[in-house]
């Protein structure tokens, strides 16, 4: 018995250990190409509204725990994983603070100028916040 709980701490241990390394080092995060946009000096806004809405996620991808509050996108609908332009819509998510390695992480996993074009848009509450919308030739505006 005390051998098993042994057991299980070590492999327990070794979990912690191994999402500790993977928080740090995004080895799972795909390298960014000569498409993807600067990064801007300064901590940065920035909208979720799909898989970055779950904190979990945000976390992950940007290593470390982000906090976001509710806000809503005016002028888009969301179709799929996708914002569309649609003047009377709006999309409900989420809008967080990451300084510039976050956002650099954030890019990689959004694949930033390859998949999706990072744009700086106007909240419903006046504020500004970059925003992913897939690169096409109506999105990319």
């Amino acid at each position: 018995m005390r051998r098993l709980l042994l057991l299980i701490i070590a492999m327990a241990l070794t979990i912690a250990l191994a999402l500790g390394v993977i928080w740090r080092t995004p080895v799972f995060l795909p390298q960014l190409t000569e498409a993807a946009p600067a990064i801007p000096v300064g901590d940065q806004r920035v909208f979720g509204y799909a898989t970055l809405t779950n904190p979990l996620v945000r976390s992950v991808v940007a290593g470390r725990w982000l906090p976001g509050e509710a806000v809503v996108l005016p002028g888009f609908e969301r179709v799929g994983r996708h914002l569309v332009e649609a003047p009377e819509t709006r999309v409900p998510g989420i809008v967080f603070t990451v300084d510039p390695a976050a956002l650099e992480r954030i890019d990689r996993y959004e694949r930033a100028g390859e998949r999706y074009m990072r744009r700086l848009k106007t909240l419903a509450d006046g504020s500004e916040a970059w925003v992913y919308r897939l690169i096409d030739g109506e999105s990319a505006r």
